[in-house]
């Protein structure tokens, strides 16, 4: 590794001023909930689809208020930050293709007004990713990481203890604070990997000591969501990182060890290991999680139903981010039996949306983002995180579609990381030349 791997992070030079408006924007965008933990116990999170409809029409205000603060924040922040943009090829090429596709969407949309809201969105998140993205480092983007996602994680527990829900011995109760489980998963699972890319990066003990506490909380409270694909993501991510930065000699000792911890489970509990795996796999979340895996949780019937529709738009599809929209929600409701509010998979929502050429410029895009950030990884621990990133966001959009769509402080991260890949130096030496 080069020798910036060394070096502490200096708490008191931290752009403060940024990581707190960004919390506060987030909040508005995402938007906290502060009733949402009673809304799930009282399950008045089911809700008809007239229901479903109007609120689809008529968005949120907090939304468009945070939407609007976060753009004008891009735009004083690209006006006090050095150019130093430029198109890595190939990958800064198809990002640009894929967001030009996004709006094109627009003329073949199935409900043009319904898309537009969804566009300008997205477009104000690429934007201010991009300008934060090359205002601050990678260090000072991890730090801004733990400070927004674990200051959401202290107001979520404050919540559940405010509001007497937080009861872990219930096997139906999951974590979530402020909103969705799967999203407090999300915001979890980026807060551990942040705090174990610091932990290791920062030689002042104390510091260690610090975010090797917060990686442990975070860990914890990410299995209380019991979203099962946000921890397996998260430890996927976090496998990674370990075994990336840990000596060679430490590498044969930890695969040893986890050989070694199979074979003597499997001893000692013989064709019990295949139960605990199984209620291991569930997160404790009991029989109705263990009967949904065959049909992953309704997912299979619901990309069933999104199959039947992609023939009668294959190249172009229904518009960006727009499939679920007014137009279609009763028809999908009546074939599925629920009222979904994403496909639940990244990758079938944007070939939905915008058909087979927009899903292939996707993965392309996240393909060679991944790649680019591989062959920096080489040189750099900052890049190892950058890669570890990019495997959890990639590996969450398997099978949830929110974690890139909806404006949340996490999509907004990945947005970061991918901008600054496509578009800026990658290493000192980059820039100089």
């Amino acid at each position: 590794m080069n020798n910036l791997s060394s070096t502490n992070l200096n708490i008191n030079s931290l752009p403060w001023g940024t990581f707190f408006f960004l919390l506060l924007v987030f909040a508005l965008v995402t938007p906290f909930d502060f009733s949402w933990p009673q809304t799930i116990q009282l399950k008045e999170n089911f809700i008809g689809t007239g229901e479903a409809i109007a609120r689809m029409e008529h968005g949120n205000m907090g939304r468009r208020i945070g939407m609007l603060l976060l753009g004008v924040f891009a735009i004083l922040t690209l006006a006090r930050t050095k150019n130093r943009f430029r198109i890595n090829e190939p990958v800064g090429w198809f990002l640009l293709f894929y967001f030009i596709w996004i709006i094109f969407s627009l003329t073949w949309s199935i409900d043009p007004v319904f898309t537009l809201r969804r566009v300008i969105t997205v477009g104000i998140l690429w934007f201010a990713a991009a300008a934060i993205g090359a205002r601050h480092s990678l260090r000072e983007l991890a730090a801004l990481v733990v400070f927004v996602t674990g200051t959401t994680l202290i107001l979520a527990f404050a919540n559940e203890v405010r509001l007497h829900t937080f009861n872990p011995v219930d096997n139906i109760w999951r974590f979530s604070g402020l909103f969705h489980t799967v999203a407090m998963g999300w915001n979890c699972g980026l807060l551990a990997l942040a705090a174990m890319y610091l932990a290791h990066v920062d030689k002042q003990k104390s510091h260690k000591l610090f975010f090797g506490c917060i990686l442990i909380v975070a860990i914890m409270f990410l299995l209380l969501t019991k979203s099962r694909m946000a921890v397996a993501a998260s430890l996927l991510s976090m496998g990674y990182f370990l075994f990336r930065v840990v000596s060679r000699r430490n590498k044969v000792l930890l695969v040893l060890s986890i050989i070694s911890i199979g074979c003597f489970s499997y001893l000692v509990l013989g064709d019990m290991l295949l139960y605990y795996g199984e209620e291991m796999s569930t997160l404790g979340r009991g029989d109705a999680a263990k009967e949904s895996v065959s049909n992953l949780t309704g997912r299979i019937p619901l990309w069933t139903e999104c199959f039947r529709f992609i023939v009668e738009k294959p190249v172009l599809g229904y518009g960006f981010n727009s499939f679920i929209s007014p137009t279609n929600i009763e028809t999908i409701y009546r074939n599925v039996g629920w009222i979904p509010n994403s496909v639940h998979s990244g990758f079938m929502d944007a070939l939905m949306g915008l058909g087979f050429v927009g899903v292939g410029a996707m993965i392309i895009c996240f393909a060679l983002t991944l790649v680019r950030s591989l062959l920096l990884s080489r040189n750099s621990v900052d890049y190892i995180f950058v890669t570890s990133v990019l495997l959890w966001l990639y590996y969450n959009l398997l099978l949830e579609a929110n974690l890139i769509t909806m404006p949340t402080f996490m999509t907004f991260f990945g947005m970061i990381l991918i901008s600054r890949l496509a578009f800026l130096p990658g290493t000192e030496w980059e820039t100089r030349q």
